[in-house]
């Protein structure tokens, strides 16, 4: 099968590092991941802090602060091993997938070389992809008009809202046990 994969929030913790360099340098921020009911990070916070979450972004001690989830690394590769065509599917400014992609070289070994760099395909309608399944957290890429099969990895700014027809998970171990299910045809 073919599965695209996110890369913020479902293989590396791109809300949590910018939410953690923001406490840093905001003042009685004191903001925590289960503050963002919002998908778009800069909605969740004050008023006149949008720019910051863009400062962030462009900032190369943000990016040293992001990390692998928890069981990606492992379950990413069980899909490969399982004969799975892996994309990593992301809407990045250019200047950022860069980071990403380099990063993810780094952290995803078992992949050949360039691997990664030839599998990110960066674009906004995630809808247009010719995918069996995406994995995502913005519930924008997981409805309309989709040929895939959606699975949902769980954060607050996602929980509240009920699709039927979008698979929800709280971890890698999760997506992995669904992705054999969808291909075992337990969901026809």
């Amino acid at each position: 099968m073919k599965i695209g994969i996110d890369l913020d929030n479902v293989v590396v913790n791109t809300t949590e590092s910018v939410i953690e360099f923001l406490n840093e340098r905001i003042p009685n921020l004191d903001m925590k991941l289960e503050d963002c009911s919002k998908y778009w990070l800069e909605q969740n916070l004050p008023k006149g802090y949008e720019l910051v979450v863009q400062e962030a972004f462009e900032n190369k001690h943000m990016w040293k602060k992001v990390k692998v989830i928890k069981g990606a690394k492992k379950y990413i590769n069980k899909l490969r091993e399982d004969g799975h065509d892996i994309y990593f599917v992301t809407s990045s400014l250019p200047e950022n997938l860069r980071k990403k992609i380099k990063h993810l070289e780094r952290e995803l070994d078992f992949f050949e070389p360039g691997y990664v760099w030839r599998h990110t395909i960066n674009i906004h309608k995630k809808q247009l992809l010719d995918l069996d399944i995406l994995i995502d957290d913005c519930l924008d890429n997981l409805n309309g008009g989709r040929r895939y099969t959606s699975i949902c990895f769980t954060y607050p700014w996602n929980k509240n809202i009920v699709d039927h027809s979008i698979i929800r998970c709280d971890s890698w171990k999760e997506i992995y046990n669904e992705v054999k299910a969808i291909e075992e045809g337990e969901y026809k």
